[in-house]
């Protein structure tokens, strides 16, 4: 029944936004030794649900849990289809990482549509005020997804701001299983190994049956932007970057989405 209650809580209203997440949410945060790790794959906007994916092996480029143990390709133990997407032993102690990188994806828009889902994810570097409003935009996206759980007690590791190599990355500068309600968290955002300058970056919550929250925040010239953790529950940092497509036989532009999850008692 817990189960049922946990997915009929995310599966909301349907949205017609052009923002569509993908985020990593995990049915525990904090486990312990011997549970097992359930996490689910949303299309979302913000905390509003469109759709859970199941596993998509053949648009999925990595896929791995780190931890204690070491590094554990979840690719290679979960099938094609495969929902939740993570469903296995916790056999570690302390921090678990999970991150995901998906290949490309194309949409095609014409620009006046294009503007307005530049305009709803903050992407600023982009100009396109002289393009006829019919023309159509091309854009290829990846995305770049972690979620990080807390096992039992065991704190000191560092694995939360661990740098995986994404090409869009999100890393935690605080451990977040050792903050509390009001506390300040740093994040950095890296693009393509580098810190990302004025870069509006979004955070949202969600607990119990309070509407959720959305804050934001602009990376300095560290790539370094905060947030106060004002609520308990989940919480998750978000931002799209963009860039004119290096194969314009491809898409006029490339875009990179990224998130990161956690949960705050």
């Amino acid at each position: 029944m817990k189960k049922i209650l946990f997915a009929a809580s995310l599966c909301v209203l349907l949205c017609a936004a052009f923002s569509h997440e993908y985020i990593l949410i995990a049915y525990k945060y904090k486990v312990q030794k011997g549970d097992t790790l359930e996490m689910h794959l949303f299309v979302a906007d913000g905390f509003n649900i469109e759709v859970e994916r199941p596993m998509q092996t053949d648009i999925t480029k990595k896929f791995e849990l780190i931890s204690e143990n070491g590094v554990t390709d979840l690719l290679a133990i979960t099938g094609n289809g495969t929902m939740p997407v993570v469903n296995t032993p916790v056999d570690f102690e302390g921090p678990g990482l999970v991150h995901m990188e998906r290949d490309y994806a194309r949409i095609v828009l014409p620009t006046d549509k294009f503007l307005e889902y530049l305009k709803e994810d903050h992407i600023e570097n982009i100009n396109l005020k002289d393009e006829p409003p019919g023309k159509l935009q091309r854009e290829r996206y990846s995305r770049y997804i972690k979620a990080l759980v807390q096992s039992g007690n065991k704190h000191g590791d560092t694995l939360y701001k661990k740098i995986t190599g994404q090409h869009f990355e999100i890393i935690l500068l605080q451990d977040p299983y050792l903050l509390r309600v009001g506390d300040l968290i740093k994040v950095q955002m890296l693009f393509l190994g580098k810190p990302l300058a004025n870069k509006m970056v979004t955070a949202r919550n969600r607990t119990g049956n309070k509407p959720a929250v959305a804050l934001t925040s602009r990376t300095d010239n560290h790539g370094i932007c905060s947030f106060r953790l004002s609520r308990k529950g989940d919480w998750f940092f978000h931002t799209t970057h963009m860039i004119p497509c290096p194969d314009k036989a491809d898409s006029d532009w490339e875009s990179f989405w990224t998130s990161y999850s956690f949960g705050l008692e």
